[in-house]
Order: C-alpha cells, then structure tokens, then sequence
C-alpha cells in the first residue's frame, strides 16, 4: 500500500508541473498574441495613412500646380495643338 501511496503522490506531483507549465504557456502565447495584434493595429493605421497621403500627392490639381511652378510647364494653346490622322 505505502509503495502505491509513493507513486500516485508522484503522478499527482507530475500532473501539477504540467500543469503549471501549460498554464505558463498559454500566458506567454496570449501576451505574443496580443502584441501582434497591436502591431497589425499600428499598421494598419500606417496603411491607412500612406494611402491618403498618397491620393493627396497624387491629386490632378497638386501635379499641375508643381508642373506649373517648378518645371513651367503650361496647358498648350488651341494654335499649338495639332491633329494627327491615324493611318
């Protein structure tokens, strides 16, 4: 009896270590979790931003503006337009 009693406190010893390690796991898992998920967050917000910026940047009126300005380049008159037939 005394040898049975010895090993089921072991088994019971054994099962509590697992356990203890499982629960730990989970912890450490969860938390990895949960830091992903702010990073996706933060990009996504980031995402988000670059495309705005990129239409703003892109905008019909803010490129003829910098073409106008910075490069002087304007919109061809009616006399400088010539028509090309396609053969």
């Amino acid at each position: 009896m005394r040898r049975s009693t010895i090993i089921f406190a072991l088994l019971i010893t054994a099962t509590l270590f697992g356990i203890v390690a499982a629960r730990e796991n989970t912890r450490s898992q969860f938390i990895a979790l949960q830091e992903a998920q702010a990073k996706h967050f933060a990009l996504d917000n980031r995402w988000g931003q670059l495309q705005l910026e990129q239409a703003t940047l892109a905008s019909n009126a803010r490129v003829g503006d910098i073409a106008h300005q910075k490069l002087g380049l304007a919109a061809p008159k009616n006399d400088q337009i010539v028509m090309v037939k396609a053969p």
